[in-house]
């Protein structure tokens, strides 16, 4: 539970404060709603109940749907206190932010989750899916190298009766500001058979032998976490394309229309013959 003490005019007291965020899995939107609920006043001061805020993040202000559906009162009350918050309140409020949606992303079912995949590019090249980009504020794979912290973001082929345990990971610096510094190299990893190689095109970071050691010294679970994460994006990506099917076979051109090796008019990528067909 946490608390916070208003200092000034008709907001002066302490309240419980009370943060929720986007329920989305695959919403990369940055908006915190706060919500101060009134704890009991001292004797003879006065105190509102209650006085909500949504902030938008990527602007530190008011968020511009908040201003569409709350009353004047919190909107005036939000801008007040956008106003009085510093640099730190708030990357502490980022903080939280992030804190909470990762626990609902890595926590929602599969099913519940319902990313734009570009179906046809997927089933006919194996268009590799970055874990991040489908959940913006997924789990975070970070190791030092050389006393820095790099990002790993592992990409993933989820097309259709594809069984590969290959994995690219893109290796990139984490700048003092927080933010994804320049590409540093890429990296295929194999996790079934634990192998490692260059990517194609691309310089790894630093001696790969030396990297894949501090890796897998850095964490242990380095493997079962990538295996893991990938069986997530195919699950992810199997009821996608099932609601996906499911939408646009009601208006589908008749069967006699569409010709047996044909592409499928579904968007699938495959030939009629060996998708909708059946």
């Amino acid at each position: 539970m946490s608390f916070a003490t208003l200092p000034d005019g008709n907001h002066a007291g302490r309240y419980e404060c009370l943060l929720s965020v986007c329920g989305n899995p695959a919403c990369r939107c940055r908006t915190v709603f706060l919500n101060f609920v009134a704890q009991p006043p001292k004797s003879g001061q006065r105190q509102d109940a209650e006085w909500k805020a949504g902030l938008d993040l990527n602007i530190n202000g008011v968020c511009p749907e908040f201003r569409k559906t709350a009353c004047k009162k919190d909107i005036a009350f939000g801008e007040k206190l956008g106003a009085e918050m510093d640099a730190g309140d708030f990357r502490l409020l980022g903080q939280l932010h992030f804190s909470v949606k990762n626990r609902i992303t890595e926590n929602a079912k599969p099913d519940a989750i319902n990313p734009q995949f570009d179906f046809a590019a997927i089933e006919s090249s194996s268009t590799m899916q970055v874990y991040t980009d489908i959940l913006p504020f997924g789990d975070r794979l970070l190791v030092a190298i050389d006393g820095v912290p790099h990002l790993l973001s592992d990409q993933h082929c989820v097309r259709t009766g594809c069984n590969c345990t290959e994995t690219y990971i893109e290796v990139s610096a984490i700048l003092p500001d927080g933010k994804q510094g320049e590409h540093a190299g890429t990296i295929l990893v194999d996790y079934a058979r634990r192998q490692w190689r260059a990517g194609p095109n691309d310089e790894p970071p630093r001696d790969l032998p030396a990297l894949m050691q501090r890796i897998e010294t850095a964490m242990p679970d380095f493997y079962t976490r990538i295996s893991r994460r990938h069986a997530k994006l195919e699950a992810i990506y199997r009821h996608c394309m099932k609601r996906y099917l499911a939408s646009t076979r009601a208006t589908m051109p008749p069967p006699g229309n569409v010709g047996r090796n044909d592409l499928c008019p579904c968007g699938s990528g495959k030939k009629y013959k060996k998708c909708c067909m059946k």
